[in-house]
């Protein structure tokens, strides 16, 4: 068995660190579900969605995908050094879906940046 393979049998659960790598390298996805939950939790019309939030370049129906602001989600905020998701409570599937993980390159990444 390879080393990689030996690494993830004997990994162990991971909880966020908060670093914010993910929030950075990704862009989320919205579905018309977690749009509409997300629009209502922000008191905000789906025309102030697109103005504000929606990344034109997306160019599939049905699905949105959240524009990056300086560098990383626009939901995305940093409170004494913790990356902080502005949109948490309702945050969309995709990023309830992540799991930290030290194999993944945005988790190393993150541990590599901040200590324990």
């Amino acid at each position: 068995m390879g080393k990689k393979g030996l690494l993830k049998e004997n990994s162990k659960v991971m909880g966020c660190r908060r670093c914010g790598v993910c929030c950075t390298q990704h862009q989320a996805f919205v579905t018309p579900e977690d749009l509409e939950r997300i629009i209502t939790y922000l008191g905000i019309t789906e025309s102030d969605w697109d103005r504000l939030y929606d990344d034109p370049r997306w160019q599939f129906t049905g699905y949105r995908l959240i524009k990056h602001v300086s560098g990383g989600c626009a939901f995305l905020k940093y409170e004494k050094g913790l990356a902080v998701c502005e949109i948490h409570a309702v945050k969309p599937a995709c990023c309830a879906k992540w799991k930290p993980d030290p194999e993944r390159p945005e988790c190393r990444e993150g541990m590599r940046r901040k200590p324990e």
